[in-house]
């Protein structure tokens, strides 16, 4: 309301994070975030070289235009068929959307049909080829892998001894008490009665 009465509406925009040949990989709409007046955030905007920070959705999370391929003016890209298709700059694109774990992720993307079936049909995950590519399989443990907790090095029994210990010293004190002749000691089972 009160930016209503200054001037200072939010100014809302798409998040793109990566743009393939035919593939959007669009993390959501958002508003930008800056100290610059409307105005020149705006004019920015539509020149693409806004520089600032894009606050996604209702999360809270700001994500610097470092991070991201592109951001588009709202009325500048129109999502189509449900969402799994863009038309943006003259063009038609397929639409990946970026779930929120990879919104800060600094490598490639890759679209991928949705696990769940549903709509989007297009998600996008980490490209982690680069790792798998580098991995060594002779590197590998031959055999079975076991994991064992930090202080594997410690005695596996010695829990078990100290608790014998304190029950054998428990068991053995169990027996002792005040006698009726107002002594410390064993107990008969003359005295218990």
């Amino acid at each position: 309301m009160l930016g209503k009465l200054f001037g200072k509406q939010p100014i809302r925009a798409w998040a793109i994070k990566q743009i393939d040949d035919a593939t959007l990989h669009l993390c959501g709409e958002g508003r930008l975030e800056s100290d610059q007046k409307s105005k020149v955030m705006l004019k920015a905007l539509q020149a693409g070289q806004f520089h600032g920070g894009v606050r996604m959705g209702d999360t809270g999370i700001v994500i610097n235009t470092r991070r991201l391929a592109a951001v588009v003016p709202l009325e500048a890209l129109q999502l189509l068929d449900d969402g799994n298709t863009a038309e943006w700059n003259g063009r038609r694109w397929a639409v990946s959307h970026v779930p929120q774990r990879a919104w800060l992720f600094d490598g490639p993307l890759v679209a991928e049909p949705n696990p769940l079936g549903g709509p989007p049909a297009l998600v996008s995950r980490e490209d982690v080829s680069h790792i798998r590519r580098n991995v060594r399989q002779d590197a590998a443990p031959p055999g079975e892998v076991v994991f064992r907790p930090v202080n594997e090095l410690e005695d596996p029994e010695k829990d078990l001894r100290t608790s014998i210990e304190q029950a054998q010293h428990w068991h053995k004190n169990a027996r002792r008490g005040w006698r009726k002749d107002g002594t410390w000691g064993p107990l008969d089972d003359v005295d218990k009665e």
